[in-house]
């Protein structure tokens, strides 16, 4: 390199010259480097992958939508949604599953974009979510294309029921004999469930025609059926009213909702869980209230003679009975009963056996862990339903909803410490039935992932 200062007093062409020396020597320094020196390479940015199709997402949106009113918990709602998004290679859309709703976002970055589908409605019914699950499945292995996915979905919301009005209100009356038997009645206990189990399964059919009805349902029937079972009950038929009160509210009752937003707050999903509570606890209060006001209406009865109980048989009879009620009321898919009622007699002997080496609360934590695989074993059988079908009407037989509606009815009714007793048991019957939920799924998971492994 020539120094600047010896470029001093050189004229034009002296300039140009040193100049073109320069270049040279830089070109030449240059071709050296590049043979020793692998030339730097800059590595393209990963291309990242189309977004799915418009009618891909709403396919998604609809059947998020379907898989909450189904009532399911949120984890298995997101592992359904996952997998159907996966079968369709769909690997950017990511789930947030709410009891009132779902949030789909689509893609990642600043170009992602997140939709929401409220999931506004009643809770399907078993006959629903059995064509529900089914076609989800199906979805998974045929590739439906996405707009006859959605048109299907659409229609499966839309269906009527299998069977009509009256049939679901006599279904009402057999579920309500079923659990009465459950206790060990009377014969007058049982023509007291009979009548009043009628009379929710009217309520309940007019509430669907009439708004105003349909949204203080729980407190007009805890209400009436209070107030009839003081003065029915109490009076004519001698019973206790507290005890004809329970069965014909189970339908009301939110042990559901408490056992499922309790396995929610156990899997992380904080939001759906405390949600899901609040609603029952809200729910009992609401039947609370109407309770004590049917008690203040009502007469108060000079004398009560229980009769004599039916005999061990009875609850037997009743597990039986009240799947027949079920599948009436809901109602189940076709052919579902025979499974319906395995389930409902293996989850009531696996509550029964551990309530008598442990007590009530052992009885919780085994009937819960048995559910879980005995359904996803009858949904594995060529002819079994979706485990949500027979998942459902089992929690009726676990959750403690009936008793923690006796503690309040006795609180009420009765002024005594033993009502409080027995809503605590309640609350500590849903963390076992929880818990037993909860070793069910992740024994069950484990298992599945080991049979994959080998």
């Amino acid at each position: 390199m020539v120094p600047r200062h010896a470029l001093r007093g050189v004229g034009g062409a002296g300039r140009r010259g040193v100049r073109r020396y320069r270049v040279r020597a830089q070109g030449a320094l240059r071709r050296v480097v590049d043979r020793v020196l692998p030339p730097l390479r800059v590595p393209a940015p990963p291309e990242e992958p189309p977004p799915p199709p418009e009618e891909l997402v709403e396919f998604l949106r609809l059947a998020g939508l379907a898989l909450c009113r189904g009532g399911d918990a949120t984890g298995r709602v997101i592992e359904e949604l996952q997998a159907l998004a996966a079968a369709y290679g769909a690997e950017q859309v990511r789930f947030f599953v709410l009891p009132t709703g779902v949030f789909v976002r689509v893609g990642a970055g600043a170009a992602a974009r997140v939709d929401f589908e409220p999931a506004s409605g009643d809770p399907l019914r078993l006959d629903q979510i059995g064509a529900l699950y089914a076609f989800v499945d199906h979805a998974k292995k045929k590739h439906v294309p996405p707009l006859e996915g959605s048109e299907r979905i659409r229609e499966i919301l839309a269906a009527p029921p299998r069977f009509g009005g009256f049939t679901a209100i006599v279904g009402q009356c057999v579920l309500t004999v079923g659990l009465g038997l459950a206790v060990n009645p009377s014969v007058r206990a049982l023509l007291g469930f009979a009548v009043l189990g009628l009379f929710v399964g009217v309520l309940r059919r007019l509430a669907q025609h009439f708004t105003a009805l349909a949204l203080a349902l729980p407190v007009a029937a805890a209400l009436l059926i209070s107030l009839a079972a003081y003065e029915v009950g109490g009076s004519w038929l001698k019973e206790n009213p507290a005890h004809l009160i329970i069965p014909p509210l189970a339908v009301f009752l939110p042990g559901s909702a408490l056992t499922i937003g309790t396995v929610d707050l156990a899997t992380g999903a904080m939001v759906a869980g405390a949600s899901r509570l609040v609603q029952g606890l809200n729910m009992l209060v609401l039947l609370a209230f109407g309770i004590f006001v049917g008690v203040e209406l009502a007469s108060v009865p000079e004398h009560i003679d229980p009769g004599t109980p039916l005999g061990w048989w009875a609850p037997w009879l009743g597990v039986l009975v009240f799947g027949l009620g079920h599948y009436l009321a809901s109602p189940a898919p076709p052919g579902s009963f025979p499974w319906l009622i395995v389930v409902l007699y293996t989850v009531w002997g696996a509550q029964l056996a551990a309530s008598q080496i442990g007590g009530s609360l052992l009885g919780a934590f085994a009937g819960g862990l048995a559910l879980i695989p005995l359904s996803r074993f009858v949904e594995a059988r060529p002819e079994g339903p979706p485990s949500q079908v027979t998942f459902l009407p089992a929690f009726w037989l676990l959750v403690p909803g009936a008793l923690g509606l006796t503690g309040v009815s006795e609180l009420v009714l009765t002024n005594a410490a033993g009502g409080g007793a027995q809503f605590v048991t309640a609350l500590l019957t849903v963390v076992a039935i929880a818990l037993g939920v909860l070793v069910g799924s992740s024994a069950l998971r484990q298992t599945a992932a080991g049979r994959a492994g080998m």
